[in-house]
């Protein structure tokens, strides 16, 4: 029988695989529930990540829902080493990793996303999100994008989480896109700032002190009924943390850049600045 693992990083995205796959093929939980045999609350234990299935009884829920050989693979794969607590993944895994990535922000009560280089995916325009896919990956940059502008919806949906966004002064200046698609994302910072629920902060370059921005990017995610998890997301693979230790270094590492970032004020009013100054005037 399956585990009780809930929270562990693999475990939520199976779960998250499970129900977009279910979800694919127009089922119920109940239908597929008697498709498989299971009860519809088990099938629910499983999409939600409080209970571990087998790789047995994900094939026999892939094949009742007509997936391809290829998706039963790679979804049964997964299942083989769901209980890992800690979660090393490399190769092509766009698809795993959005999957994986809108899990977390779908559930999170609280996020905190350290950004080093670019402006937080869930902050970002369209021009300026387009600017950077179509760099990377041109073939599909209409799709990826529009996905990334659906993760924005988190924000202000109904219960929505805490974010907070801290920000490096180097990935703010950075004209990504040109002058124009640059201010428009800046303006549009100050515009989700507004949000009760989102706070900026930016952390000051050249300080001539090292912090925790130069180790680079991270996401903390905090959930209301599991452990929190971090996502550390890089060129070629993807990191899931989530043993105590590992968390709290990373906890600690937050503690330390709220304290060495700018004040929520602070940091508007330079955005604002950097808006002004090479953008036309702001509207107010």
């Amino acid at each position: 029988m399956g585990g009780n693992s809930r929270g562990l990083p693999k475990t939520r995205t199976l779960g998250a695989e499970l129900r977009e796959a279910r979800e694919k093929a127009g089922l119920s939980t109940r239908k597929l529930a008697e498709k498989v045999h299971k009860h519809h609350s088990v099938l629910a234990r499983y999409e939600s990540g409080a209970k571990r299935p087998e790789p047995e009884t994900v094939a026999a829920i892939l094949t009742a829902l007509d997936a391809t050989d290829t998706e039963r693979s790679r979804v049964v794969e997964l299942a083989r080493a769901a209980e890992d607590a800690n979660w090393v993944a490399v190769g092509d895994s766009s698809h795993r990793d959005m999957t994986t990535l809108i899990e977390y922000e779908r559930t999170a009560s609280t996020i905190a996303e350290v950004a080093t280089t670019v402006i937080p995916g869930v902050l970002q325009t369209h021009d300026y999100a387009r600017a950077i896919i179509a760099t990377w990956s041109p073939g599909d940059a209409d799709t990826r994008t529009a996905i990334r502008l659906g993760r924005r919806d988190m924000l202000t949906k109904r219960d929505a989480p805490n974010f907070t966004a801290i920000i490096t002064e180097n990935a703010l200046r950075d004209p990504i896109g040109g002058t124009e698609v640059h201010t428009e994302q800046l303006r549009h910072l100050l515009k989700m700032s507004e949000l009760p629920n989102v706070e900026i902060r930016i952390v000051a370059s050249r300080t001539g002190q090292w912090n925790p921005t130069h180790a680079g990017s991270f996401i903390y995610f905090d959930f209301d009924k599991a452990a929190p998890i971090v996502y550390i997301e890089h060129f070629s693979s993807l990191t899931l943390l989530h043993t105590p230790k590992e968390i709290h270094a990373f906890e600690n590492a937050l503690t330390t850049l709220r304290n060495t970032a700018m004040n929520p004020d602070q940091s508007t009013d330079l955005i604002a600045t950097l808006a002004n100054t090479q953008g036309a005037p702001s509207d107010s």
